[in-house]
């Protein structure tokens, strides 16, 4: 079959938007809020980024661990899954929503779940494609968690933080959906490589307070970009399979751009 372009599943809520925590460099990323704290704060700036000196002019601004509103949704046009030998499925649109998950601090999503429209195998005049139950062409993934890490830049000026995300059911995969006229039976999730059953995206913004981010899932020939964390060499790529969780399975990347929109203003620190 040709290679597996599955519409952008899973990301979606991926992206855990923008945070930057203000704790030791080992705590970050993070998400939180910059805030007003003049006389007292640690920062010079509304983005947490510059440190106050002596005086209390500058002392205006203090980073506060964690998202008072932990709601998020995203959207997003189109996305591909497509698989190593060539398949591909395509979805025209996305939506998705999921939460923050604050403890000591923020550093991953929980509860996400995307939904994906008009989805289709191009190579096959679109035909269509659905999870059973849905309406046809739509397709949803499972719930999904992940959380914050580094791509590159750990410590330096120009940091690249990404979102990872996984199923929050281990091994029950991303999505299983069905192309009735095709009479195949698609599963996403992990297969014979048993990396970390993670996908990356990368995100757009760090260290700047805003109501809205950007992730850009990115792959070719099945292989996604990027698919490690700083530091590890553990693979974090999807694996799909055109006849259930039993079949034969091959890598398979996504390709998809997406914006978030918070509940609120918040920021990734890095």
């Amino acid at each position: 079959m040709k290679r597996m372009r599955i519409v952008g599943l899973c990301l979606v809520a991926a992206f855990a938007l923008s945070a930057i925590g203000a704790g030791t460099a080992s705590a970050l990323p993070e998400i939180g809020r910059c805030v007003a704290k003049a006389g007292t704060g640690k920062y010079k700036d509304s983005n947490c980024t510059e440190k106050a000196g002596k005086l209390v002019s500058e002392k205006a601004f203090e980073f506060a661990k964690n998202p008072i509103k932990k709601g998020f949704t995203a959207s997003g046009g189109v996305g591909i899954l497509e698989g190593a030998s060539g398949t591909q499925i395509e979805c025209k649109v996305n939506s998705s929503t999921g939460e923050y998950l604050s403890t000591t601090s923020t550093k991953e999503v929980h509860k996400v779940k995307a939904k994906f429209n008009e989805c289709g195998v191009p190579a096959f005049g679109g035909t269509e494609c659905k999870t059973k139950g849905d309406a046809a062409g739509e397709i949803t993934t499972t719930l999904l968690k992940g959380k914050l890490s580094y791509t590159s830049g750990k410590g330096g000026k120009s940091p690249v933080v990404n979102q990872g995300l996984s199923p929050e059911v281990k091994k029950k995969g991303f999505a299983l959906f069905e192309c009735p006229a095709l009479g195949i039976e698609v599963y996403v999730g992990e297969g014979l490589e048993k990396g970390h059953e993670t996908i990356l995206a990368n995100m757009g913004s760090v260290n700047t307070m805003s109501l809205t981010n950007t992730e850009n899932y990115e792959g070719l020939k099945g292989v996604q970009n990027p698919q490690h964390v700083e530091g590890s060499t553990v693979i974090d790529n999807l694996e799909s399979s055109l006849a259930g969780p039993k079949g034969t399975f091959e890598r398979s990347d996504q390709s998809q751009f997406e914006t978030i929109t918070n509940e609120e203003e918040l920021e990734i620190k890095a």
